[in-house]
C-alpha cells in the first residue's frame, strides 16, 4: 500500500512538473504575442500617419485652404467647416501638420484616393518581425463598408475570413470618425515558441531525467522492501521454530528438578527453567510485534530493577563466555528502578552488555552507571574493547550494518538497531562515544518526567 502511494505521489510530481512547464511556456508565448501586437500597432500607426501626410502633401495643389482666425459670426451659413485648430491647445500630437492631415484626409478618403500599396510596402520593410507573419490583410473602411482591401500570404482570404483570428489593428483616419485603417495579422503558430525551443528542450530533458531518477529510486525502494519482507519472514519463521525446542527444554528441566534430591541442583534447575520461561515469553512478544501492522513496539511500562538485572545478565554472560575473565562495576551500588517494559528493555541492556563482553578481548571490564539531572536519566555502559571507528559510529545503529566484516565474531547487524528502536519506544535516545583501541561508551537517555510519573526514579534522585 505504501509503495503504491509513493508511486502515485511520484507520478503526481512528474505530472505537476510537466503541467508547470506547459503553463510556463504558454505564459511566455502569450507575453511574446502581446509584445508583437504592441510593436505591430506602433509600426502601423507610424506608417499610416506617414503615408497620409505624403498623400496630403502631394495633393496640396488640388486643396484650397486659408489659415486665419475665425469669428463664428462672420462664417457664412453655407460654409463647409473642415475643422478648427486652437493654438492654446497646441502639443506635440496636436501640431499643425497633424491637423492638416486629419482635415484634408477626409477629402481624399471621400474620393477614395488613398492607396494601400505604399502602406504595405513600408510595412514589409519597416516591421522587424515581418518574417514571422503567416498572412495579413489591410483595408480602408468607411463605417462598416470596405473601400479598399489587400490580402497577402498563402490562402490569406481563407485564413483571415474569421476576424477573431490573429491580431486586429484599427487606426482612425480623419476627424469625423467615419474612416479607419484596419489590419488583420496572423503570426505563424510555431514562431512564438522558436525563442523558447532551447529552454523547453532543456526542461523536457530535465523532466525525463527526474522521471528516470524517480523510477530508479522507486525500483530501489521496492527491492529493499522485498528484501526486508524476506528478512522479516525468515526471522519470524526462525523465532517461531524456537518455541518447540524451548518447550522441550523446559519440560526436561522440570523432570530433572523433580528427580533431583540435592537442594543446590534443584535451585539451579529452577533458575534455568525461569530463564527458559522468560525466553519463551520474549519470543511471544516478538512474534506479536512482527504481526503488528504498524511495526511499532508496544511498550508496557512496569518497575524495572536496572541494577539487579545488570548483575544477573553479567553472571549469565560469565557462563556463555566461560573463557573470558569478566569484571565489572556498577554505580550507584543501591538498586536503581526505572519505568520500562521489562521484556524489551531487558533485551536492550542484555545486548549492550553482550557486545561489551564480546568485543573486549579476554579480560573485559565493564563500567555501568546510572545518574540523573533535571531532564534525563543517563544509563552508561563503558567497556575496554577495540573501539569503533569514527566513520562507523553513525552507521552501527542501521539495520544489518556490520562495521567489521572481516571479524571472526558473528554479527548480523540487528542488535544495535533493535536496541535503538527499544530506546526510542521509551521516548529516549542512545548515543555512542568511542576511539579505536580505547573502548566504547554507550549512553541511554530516558526522559525523567516519565519516570517521575510512574514514581520509579527515587534512587537516582536521592
Amino acid at each position: 500500500m505504501k509503495r503504491n502511494i509513493l508511486i502515485l505521489f511520484s507520478a503526481a510530481a512528474i505530472a505537476l512538473l510537466i503541467v508547470s512547464q506547459i503553463v510556463w511556456v504558454q505564459q511566455l508565448v502569450e507575453r511574446d504575442k502581446q509584445r508583437l501586437e504592441t510593436e505591430l500597432k506602433q509600426t502601423l500607426e507610424s506608417i499610416v500617419a506617414f503615408c497620409l501626410s505624403k498623400q496630403v502633401s502631394g495633393n496640396l495643389d488640388n486643396l484650397n485652404f486659408e489659415m486665419k482666425p475665425a469669428d463664428p459670426g462672420t462664417i457664412p451659413q453655407n460654409a463647409v467647416i473642415k475643422g478648427s485648430f486652437d493654438t492654446k491647445e497646441y502639443s506635440s500630437d496636436k501640431n499643425l501638420g497633424n491637423f492638416l492631415v486629419g482635415v484634408f484626409a477626409e477629402d481624399l478618403l471621400q474620393e477614395n484616393k488613398i492607396p494601400l500599396e505604399p502602406i504595405d510596402s513600408l510595412f514589409r520593410k519597416e516591421f522587424a518581425f515581418y518574417p514571422e507573419i503567416a498572412a495579413y490583410s489591410m483595408s480602408i473602411e468607411k463605417n462598416d463598408s470596405t473601400m479598399r482591401d489587400r490580402y497577402v500570404g498563402q490562402h490569406a482570404r481563407t485564413v483571415l475570413k474569421d476576424t477573431a483570428n490573429g491580431v486586429n489593428i484599427l487606426i482612425p483616419i480623419g476627424k469625423t470618425g467615419k474612416y479607419r485603417y484596419h489590419a488583420q495579422v496572423v503570426f505563424r503558430p510555431t514562431i512564438f515558441t522558436q525563442r523558447l525551443r532551447s529552454t523547453v528542450a532543456f526542461s523536457a530533458i530535465a523532466i525525463i531525467l527526474i522521471s528516470i531518477l524517480l523510477i530508479y529510486q522507486l525500483a530501489g525502494l521496492k527491492r529493499q522492501a522485498n528484501e526486508l519482507e524476506a528478512h522479516k519472514h525468515a526471522v519470524t519463521g526462525i523465532v517461531h521454530d524456537l518455541k518447540s525446542p524451548l518447550a522441550y527444554v523446559y519440560t526436561l528441566l522440570s523432570v530433572f528438578e523433580k528427580n533431583e534430591p540435592g537442594d543446590q541442583k534443584k535451585e539451579m534447575f529452577s533458575r534455568a527453567k525461569a530463564r527458559v520461561k522468560y525466553l519463551s515469553n520474549k519470543i511471544e512478544v516478538l512474534l506479536s510485534a512482527m504481526k503488528s501492522k504498524d511495526q511499532s513496539l508496544r511498550i508496557c511500562r512496569e518497575p524495572y530493577n536496572f541494577t539487579s538485572r545488570c548483575r544477573e545478565i553479567i553472571e549469565e554472560l560469565r557462563v556463555i563466555y566461560n573463557g573470558k575473565d569478566i569484571a565489572y562495576s556498577i554505580e550507584p551500588q543501591e538498586e536503581v528502578i526505572l519505568s520500562a517494559d521489562p521484556v524489551y528493555f531487558d533485551a536492550c541492556v542484555r545486548n549492550l552488555l553482550d557486545n561489551a563482553v564480546k568485543y573486549s578481548g579476554d579480560k573485559p571490564y565493564i563500567r555501568i552507571s546510572a545518574v540523573g539531572d533535571d531532564r534525563y536519566i543517563y544509563l552508561s555502559f563503558a567497556d575496554n574493547g577495540k573501539g569503533i571507528a569514527k566513520k562507523d559510529q553513525k552507521k552501527i545503529f542501521r539495520e544489518f550494518y556490520c562495521a567489521d566484516k572481516s571479524s571472526s565474531l558473528k554479527n548480523h547487524g540487528i542488535g544495535l538497531a533493535f536496541t535503538r528502536r527499544i530506546v526510542q519506544a521509551h521516548s529516549g535516545k542512545i548515543t555512542v562515544e568511542s576511539s579505536v583501541g580505547e573502548g566504547s561508551v554507550f549512553t541511554i537517555l530516558l526522559p525523567k518526567k516519565i519516570s517521575e510519573k510512574y514514581g520509579t526514579d527515587k534512587s537516582i534522585i536521592g
